[in-house]
């Protein structure tokens, strides 16, 4: 005997002989079928969503690493403002005379360079005064004026003025050299061009030293009025100066010590003169080298690479046969991923000519005209990996020419398909569409599906 919902006795099959009970259940299973058919429909979908917003992510950071090394803007349309992909490194002969650095458009090899001066700013000092005479070194009605010829009227968008600053003592008010140094740096017409202190040089006398904060010749410091100014110690070592280098036999004159603005991509530090030779007398002229970071250029590969083999190991993981469950990943069956995959191996394993400059040596013959030249080799399971010595050795070759590889350009497809394309960029070509289809054209054809379960479900 068996109690019903409402709380009654029931005798199932007593009547009949049938188990009406297991009949109803049955047909109850039966009923259920269709919504667990749509309930493990949805988990399938919902599964399939949540690869393809892997793959997206893996594509999109494979995009991004390889938009890291092309030498060319976000959208592909024109050249990047920073060198992207060759890293460089300086040495000089001495650091104590100079230091070299080297960014974006640098030329690697050997520079040949004599630091003549240095720039430096200009120094000023007033008289030495004792404290009761610093107490009013500016008497009432006097002034002390300040000039720099550091203007320039061609600068752009507006002229810069010469520094002029004027400095008063009321009718009735006596300046300290406390109170000059004070309203010296903080004058409106200062702007931080000249600093002024006031020097205890003993303990009952004081000066008023005023310093450029700015190198070079156009920096020289000239002081007039009430206070009264005197040279100190080597005079000369207190003028501004400029400073002054030898190089292709050119003497190159400019206001500041870090000279950027010389040679393409290299900025020169100047640290002291150069040392005499003993034996002739005359200045040592420094060598600066600069080559090409291999280091940091490996790195910069090896993350693309590395972003490029996650992308080949998750679609192989789809395409694995597993034994036991005699079943692949659940995107096996799915078009678009076969072409990103024969999309990503033809990338790697085309070669590529050069029509903007046909003799770039890893084009097709001795080098093949494919990314093994340069140093990306393809391993087992059509992966990537960085061989250093032939990655080197290209560099040593030509990093120009490795870098264009790189960069290429984007070009429609040859009419002529036995003709063998100019390189495009890695990423632009291939990957910015799929990464796409990925994230919108994949997904909306399930769109329907998923809409049409969910409203079974809900019903």
């Amino acid at each position: 005997m068996e109690t019903s919902l409402l709380g009654r006795p029931t005798f199932g099959g007593l009547a009949t002989g049938l188990d009406t009970n297991a009949l109803l259940e049955g047909l109850l299973a039966l009923e259920r079928m269709p919504l667990q058919r749509l309930q493990s429909r949805r988990a399938e979908i919902d599964n399939q969503r949540s690869l393809m917003h892997t793959l997206n992510t893996k594509l999109m950071a494979l995009r991004d690493a390889a938009r890291a090394i092309d030498n060319r803007n976000p959208a592909g349309t024109d050249n990047s403002v920073d060198e992207e992909f060759l890293k460089y490194e300086g040495s000089t002969t001495n650091d104590k005379v100079l230091t070299v650095s080297a960014g974006s458009g640098a030329a690697p090899g050997e520079i040949e360079i004599e630091v003549v001066q240095l720039a430096r700013g200009s120094r000023r000092f007033s008289e030495e005064l004792t404290a009761a005479q610093a107490d009013v070194a500016l008497l009432a009605g006097q002034t002390i004026t300040i000039d720099l010829p550091n203007g320039d009227p061609d600068a752009q968008p507006e002229p810069v003025e010469a520094t002029h600053i004027v400095i008063e003592a009321d009718e009735g008010v006596d300046l300290s050299l406390q109170d000059i140094r004070d309203q010296i740096n903080t004058s409106a017409e200062n702007g931080g061009t000249v600093r002024a202190d006031v020097l205890q040089v003993s303990d009952d006398q004081f000066r008023l030293v005023l310093t450029s904060t700015e190198t070079g010749a156009e920096n020289e410091i000239s002081v007039s009025g009430g206070l009264a100014m005197t040279d100190l110690g080597d005079e000369s070592n207190n003028n501004a100066q400029s400073s002054q280098i030898r190089l292709f036999g050119q003497l190159i004159t400019r206001e500041t010590n870090a000279i950027d603005d010389v040679l393409s991509g290299i900025t020169l530090r100047l640290v002291d003169e150069a040392e005499v030779d003993e034996v002739t007398g005359e200045n040592i002229v420094e060598t600066v080298t600069v080559g090409v970071d291999t280091d940091e250029v490996a790195k910069s590969l090896d993350d693309f690479v590395k972003a490029y083999n996650e992308v080949v190991s998750f679609i192989d993981g789809q395409f694995r046969y597993n034994e036991s469950s005699k079943t692949a990943g659940p995107l096996s069956g799915d078009y678009m991923l076969r072409d990103v995959q024969r999309q990503l191996r033809q990338m790697v394993s085309t070669g590529f000519s050069f029509e903007t400059n046909p003799n770039n040596p890893f084009g097709p013959g001795e080098q093949g005209g494919t990314i093994s030249g340069i140093g990306l080799e393809i391993v087992d399971g059509g992966r990537l990996r960085v061989n250093k010595e032939t990655l080197d050795e290209a560099l040593a070759l030509d990093p120009g020419s490795v870098r264009e590889f790189l960069h290429g350009r984007l070009r429609e497809t040859p009419a002529n398909q036995d003709e063998i394309p100019e390189r495009a960029p890695l990423g632009l070509l291939v990957i910015s569409p799929y990464y796409r289809w990925c994230g919108k054209r994949s997904l909306k054809s399930l769109f329907p599906t998923v809409i049409a379960t969910n409203a079974a479900l809900d019903a």
